[in-house]
């Protein structure tokens, strides 16, 4: 069900008057609101669609949040600011709200992904309307969002791209003016409860239930862990193949299995746990955060195989609960982790991957000492601190 209009606590005053609109309220669209409200000096008020058929929530919220915004205005009177993020089409419901003063005031638009650079399995067919909504939607915006200035610059090169293949009206599609409006706010993560309850260790604690060859104290096997989606962009194939590398380089490992996955499990899944389940410590969706927390903190290596990733909110979560992170070198990844934590390029990134695993596997004190630096280069971008920045942005915009 959708949340219907929620509005955060009376803040002190000074501070402004926040509406947003997010027709796609759930999953990580659900968890950065949610979040921005706890830790935001600014009052927020919140319409929103339900987490279903991202399709039909793109073509259909312009009228529905259109409906709950008119409500609301008349209930509450207008914000001094609006923030939406990408799933609405915002010419489309700015055109269908009948209060003026909401298309009077300044509007920002987050941008957490995009239709037109978002990776489609192979059997799927692009539709480009989706993109060109977005396209739309950042022209419009007094200021574009985004969750990494990789996913800024990957988004303006692929709108150059449609633009350009259109049959006129190039001119009217001033691309310059959404680079020059559009600013880097990172979602941040939240500390998982390992990281936020326990104190840094000094030198030479054993912390995270390690061992002082950084095993876990378990069996002394090296524990890699997964917790990405299950889904094609995410690439578990190359995580499979990766395995295999792994164990035919005779580097003994066990597995923790976590991220959402579809209903029926995805062949890459299914051959893992057919090749590897006797390694395999857990394999599910953590049923609390708490033992998500617990899952993280024995992961001495967090992979990721991913061809697409804007952030990386998962990664975030098991480097802050101590694992050190090995992760393509590319998308998101660059600009927020040191160069130890990346590896490989394509064709060969499962055995890039490999070798780095298999490098590290008896090297406990260097994987350690990578874990900390990891830790200590997306310490900055916890949640507290990423909605401190997205406040001054939207002070700036109100202003």
């Amino acid at each position: 069900m959708p949340s219907p209009e929620f509005a955060s606590p009376a803040p002190p005053s000074g501070t402004l008057s926040v509406l947003a609109v997010e027709p796609f309220y759930g999953g990580s669209h659900r968890a950065f609101l949610d979040s921005v409200v706890r830790h935001s000096r600014h009052r927020w008020s919140l319409v929103t669609g339900a987490a279903v058929h991202w399709k039909w929530r793109m073509r259909s919220a312009p009228l529905s949040l259109a409906d709950q915004s008119d409500r609301h205005v008349r209930a509450a009177g207008p914000p001094d600011v609006i923030l939406c993020s990408d799933m609405l089409d915002l010419p489309q419901w700015l055109g269908l709200v009948r209060d003026h003063r909401l298309s009077q005031t300044p509007i920002a638009v987050y941008f957490h992904e995009n239709q037109l650079t978002y990776p489609q399995s192979p059997d799927t067919r692009v539709d480009f309307h989706f993109g060109y909504s977005n396209i739309l939607t950042a022209i419009r915006a007094d200021v574009c969002l985004f969750n990494s200035a990789f996913h800024r610059d990957d988004f303006i090169a692929a709108a150059r791209t449609l633009i350009a293949r259109m049959p006129d009206g190039h001119d009217s599609h001033d691309l310059d003016a959404v680079g020059a409006k559009a600013e880097v706010v990172y979602p941040g993560f939240r500390p998982t409860v390992t990281g936020e309850t326990t104190p840094e260790p000094p030198p030479g604690h054993r912390d995270h239930g390690r061992n002082d060859h950084g095993r876990n104290d378990h069996d002394g096997r090296l524990t890699i862990g997964w917790v990405s989606r299950w889904e094609y962009d995410k690439r578990p194939d190359k995580f499979a193949s990766a395995l295999q590398s792994i164990r035919d380089r005779g580097v003994d490992f066990r597995l923790l299995l976590l991220g959402p996955r579809p209903h029926k499990a995805p062949p890459a899944l299914q051959q893992i746990r057919q090749e590897f389940g006797q390694q395999i410590m857990f394999d599910g969706f953590a049923e609390s955060r708490d033992q998500y927390a617990r899952q993280l903190s024995q992961m001495d290596v967090v992979v990721s195989t991913a061809d697409h990733e804007f952030f990386g909110i998962a990664i975030c979560e098991a480097v802050w609960a101590g694992a050190m992170p090995l992760l393509p070198t590319r998308q998101s990844y660059p600009e927020l982790f040191p160069a130890c934590a990346l590896y490989g390029s394509d064709p060969s990134e499962p055995a890039a991957l490999a070798a780095r695993v298999a490098a590290t596997a008896d090297d406990g004190r260097a994987r350690r000492q990578h874990a900390a630096a990891c830790r200590d280069a997306i310490r900055s971008l916890q949640s507290p601190v990423a909605t401190q920045v997205l406040d001054d942005c939207l002070q700036r915009l109100g202003q």
